[in-house]
């Protein structure tokens, strides 16, 4: 695999976590509901809540990529020197 495939798909696989780490902060809310144990509690005048399949698909992508990203930097890194 040449370094430039290899540039691009870190680059990928950190622009995907940075995103949807952005994305996780900006709807803090959403995410604490997802994990809420007690009753739901009606949800007073704002922005419209995310559904919980679009915070855990979130989520799951977060996770996957940084890992993915770790994972691939270290198979790669001793090909590279």
């Amino acid at each position: 695999m040449s370094l430039l495939a290899q540039q691009i798909i870190i680059f990928a696989l950190g622009a995907a976590a940075l995103i949807s780490g952005i994305w996780l902060f900006a709807h803090a809310r959403d995410v604490a509901r997802v994990f809420r144990t007690v009753p739901q509690i009606e949800p007073g005048p704002g922005r419209k809540q995310a559904s919980r399949k679009t915070v855990v698909g979130m989520l799951i992508l977060f996770n996957l990529s940084w890992i993915g990203a770790l994972l691939f930097w270290a198979v790669t890194y001793g090909a590279v020197f």
